[in-house]
């Protein structure tokens, strides 16, 4: 089960997509509808990662991989986002859970 809120982390692409919850998810069809790569993945607050490929009713379901990032692993992806979309002083960020991290590309989302 997924632990919202959410980030997707795009194959080959450094930008990342915060999703705040199971409904934004659900209403926002651009997410569950999107025909993702192999390769992309949505990571929860836990660091728990989710496989893209899993359709049901022409919707996608986030599907459980078993495998999780650690503390530091989704500290780097943000890193790199944050880089990617031009924020600065990136190498002096850091994180104290994964849950704080992810909360944190949602308060850039848009900017």
């Amino acid at each position: 089960m997924v632990r919202w809120p959410a980030i997707i982390k795009y194959e080959g692409d450094s930008e990342l997509t915060f999703v705040s919850g199971l409904s934004e998810w659900e209403c926002d069809a651009d997410l569950h509808f999107f025909s993702y790569e192999e390769g992309d993945v949505l990571i929860d607050s836990e660091g728990g990662i989710y496989a893209l490929d899993k359709r049901e009713a022409d919707c996608i379901n986030p599907r459980a991989t078993g495998g999780s990032f650690n503390k530091e692993e989704v500290l780097e992806i943000i890193k790199e986002h944050f880089s990617a979309i031009g924020e600065c002083c990136v190498s002096k960020y850091s994180i104290s859970t994964i849950s704080e991290g992810v909360a944190a590309v949602g308060l850039f989302q848009g900017k």
